[in-house]
């Protein structure tokens, strides 16, 4: 019996390693048939949740995690493996919640328990208790410039600029080409007022950051100092990268509108409806582009 474990044990590993995953957890299946004892059970049963998740089979891996839990209840990565399975398959946020704090009761060192456990409380707005479980993760390990720039960005969006500035500089101190961190520090400076700081920011993001929104924030302040061809070249910048950009789009019909280029800024408008055609509401708001409805509609 105890031969036959280990050898598929062996098997399983090989699979593994040529990342046959399939082969892999049909043999970790079987060697947990020939299982001696709980602890050769639990070992099995965890490498078989870790590919039910490469296989995206999270059923079965919240049902693997349950069997550790029925074999021995004090597994804190049972714990935290079942509040993993549970957010990939979008189900209840208290459940996860709950087995995140059980795996960190068990073990106070977890930082992933404490880092995904932020992640929960940041989507129901929960962002005190969402900073307080990330502190613990730069507690655990003060080179986590994530958790530093994540804390940064909660803060930020509490309107706790100076807070949030803190903590972005204390991620690019750790990690000075952080796109995330250069484009965060953006976004607090501009909040702050300090607009040429803000700039510098995204421009040193540009190579380190890519989304969409570097280019629309930049063009934003542009626009807001009404240097429409700047504006103009960061969003055709921006358009090359990300050509159904709606928001990009339309700011570009935005600064075509300002520099009175009205049939280009048709154009761009008439492609911001193409791809989300509810920007039209948008348009009808908006005191810039409203007095070009009439020339867009069918």
């Amino acid at each position: 019996m105890g031969n036959k474990y280990n050898n598929y044990i062996i098997i399983a590993n090989e699979f593994l390693y040529k990342e046959e995953y399939k082969s892999s957890l049909e043999s970790f299946e079987k060697a947990l048939k020939f299982a001696n004892n709980d602890k050769e059970k639990i070992d099995a049963l965890y490498e078989m949740a870790d590919l039910n998740i490469i296989l995206k089979n999270y059923e079965s891996a919240l049902d693997n995690y349950r069997q550790i839990l029925s074999l021995d209840e004090n597994q804190p990565g049972a714990h935290y493996g079942l509040s993993i399975s549970n957010d990939f398959l979008k189900g209840d946020f208290d459940f996860s919640i709950r087995h995140y704090h059980e795996a960190i009761k068990l073990d106070p060192s977890y930082d992933r328990a404490y880092y995904y456990l932020s992640s929960l409380y940041d989507k129901i707005g929960e962002g005190e208790k969402a900073i307080e479980a990330l502190k613990k993760c730069v507690e655990l390990d003060p080179y986590d410039y994530t958790s530093h720039n994540i804390i940064a960005a909660i803060y930020e969006s509490m309107d706790q600029n100076q807070k949030a500035l803190i903590y972005a500089k204390k991620a690019l101190e750790i990690n000075p080409n952080f796109g995330d961190a250069l484009f965060n520090m953006g976004v607090i400076n501009k909040k702050l007022g300090n607009n040429r700081e803000a700039l510098k920011y995204y421009e040193k993001a540009q190579s380190e950051f890519l989304n969409p929104n570097l280019y629309l924030n930049m063009s934003a302040i542009y626009i807001e100092e009404g240097n429409f061809k700047k504006a103009e070249k960061i969003l055709k910048e921006g358009l090359r990268t990300y050509p159904d950009s709606v928001n990009l789009h339309y700011n570009l019909a935005c600064t075509y509108k300002n520099l009175d280029e009205i049939s280009q800024a048709l154009l761009e408008l008439k492609d911001t409806i193409n791809i989300d055609p509810e920007a039209l509401t948008w348009v009808k708001k908006d005191d810039d582009l409203k007095d070009l409805i009439k020339f867009i509609k069918d």
